[in-house]
């Protein structure tokens, strides 16, 4: 009797497991290995205990048309493959202990999405008092590239601790409005975390989340005292300078040393000081950089050719010097890029010079390049060091270096 249970069970087995209840794609996730991504996609499905083995058929659209695309075999209730992006679908094959296949299941449809590194340009928080039953808290203007709308955005607090933001509004234009309450906030600085779907992440720091009327401490010879400042007070004490203006106008004046480095003027060893004047207006674009129109004027005396000869006058005879006045007016193209913290930037400068030696000598034109480092000292005051590489358009022609260290100020 026993053996004849056995033996129905057994047949029960071989013919009752082919039904597949539920088939189901899960989301892909990163699975690091070796510090490079890995993008995974789990397949799973329920039902059909008694299979001997699984075939997984996976297809995928063509010109809007499935075709096969690979078949696997697993024990196992699911499979984890790395498929690239695109539109799928695939089903399950069960195969009974006598390793016949059974009904398959039905078609299940999933995309799988290209997965983005997000990049953070800026964020800009703003207080919002709430009223009406709703909480107060901070808009986070967010600034990018590749922030998916359906990204995760995290407020991290200095111990490591993340909590999650509310998305308000999203879309692929690179900015983010997300709201996070003030009152599971202390006032101070945070990071900002943006995590797109796949588990690709960025951060910025130093982002200041301050409530309108901050109460601080201030230790005095008689002991701590209670101080309240306003908003209004809070940005006239900061030095924090405000890098996300929309437009920023500057002005500078520099020292600059002119080295000939090929060209008829190596010959003599021309070297020169002059004075360097700018004026720039920027525009902040999306991309996380001001760009914009610079004019400048660059001013020194030197030594030419005479309006006699071709050749070059020696130092070595300084009673046929000819010092001569030289003026350069030109026009650059400035891109400038603020570091974290907007204390420091890096920038490029691209242009030409129409070049004058007055009274009588020929005009010329001269092309250029600069790259330089700048520091604010304070809002509006800051120092900017960097290197001129210049060729001149002239018979008598050459390129030169020209570093220089100047003083400016910037609204």
């Amino acid at each position: 009797m026993a053996t004849n249970s056995r033996l129905l069970r057994f047949i029960l087995a071989a013919f009752l497991f082919l039904g597949l209840s539920s088939v189901y794609a899960q989301n892909y996730f990163i699975d690091n290995e070796d510090g490079e991504p890995r993008f995974i996609q789990r397949l799973a499905w329920s039902g059909g205990e008694y299979a001997l083995r699984y075939e997984v058929v996976i297809e995928n659209s063509s010109g809007g048309t499935y075709r096969n695309y690979r078949r696997d075999f697993t024990t196992l209730l699911y499979i984890e493959i790395s498929l690239q992006p695109g539109s799928y679908r695939f089903r399950v094959i069960p195969y009974d202990i006598l390793n016949r296949p059974g009904e398959a299941s039905e078609w299940k449809y999933f995309e799988v999405l290209p997965a983005m590194q997000p990049q953070i340009f800026s964020v800009l928080p703003e207080y919002i008092k709430g009223g009406g039953g709703e909480p107060s808290g901070f808009l986070l203007n967010i600034t990018g590239a590749n922030l998916d709308p359906e990204a995760d955005i995290f407020v991290r607090r200095a111990d490591g601790t993340l909590i999650t933001a509310e998305t308000l509004d999203s879309g692929l234009d690179g900015r983010v409005i997300a709201f996070i309450k003030s009152d599971i906030l202390i006032p101070g600085e945070y990071g900002i975390i943006v995590k797109n779907p796949g588990g690709l992440e960025t951060d910025i720091g130093g982002v200041s989340l301050l409530l309108p009327d901050t109460i601080q401490e201030i230790v005095t010879a008689d002991g701590p005292e209670t101080e309240i400042t306003t908003d209004e007070e809070e940005l006239a004490d900061s030095s924090e300078p405000d890098s996300l203006k929309p437009v920023m106008f500057g002005a500078g004046i520099a020292l600059i040393a002119s080295y000939p480095v090929y060209g008829d003027y190596v010959e003599n060893g021309m070297f020169v000081f002059g004075l360097a004047a700018r004026l720039n207006l920027l525009f902040y674009i999306p991309i996380g950089v001001y760009i914009g129109p610079e004019l400048s004027v660059m001013a020194f005396l030197t030594n030419y050719p005479d309006e006699y000869s071709e050749d070059f006058l020696y130092d070595s005879e300084p009673e046929y010097i000819q010092d001569k006045y030289t003026l350069m007016i030109g026009g650059n193209l400035l891109v400038r890029k603020w570091f974290s913290g907007q204390r420091a930037a890096l920038s490029f400068r691209a242009g030409l010079d129409y070049y004058r030696i007055p009274p009588y000598l020929t005009d010329q034109l001269n092309i250029r390049m600069d790259l330089s480092f700048l520091l604010r000292i304070t809002d509006n005051v800051l120092i900017e060091g960097g290197i001129d590489y210049s060729h001149l358009l002239s018979e008598i022609s050459g390129g030169f270096f020209r570093p220089w260290l100047g003083i400016g100020l910037q609204f």
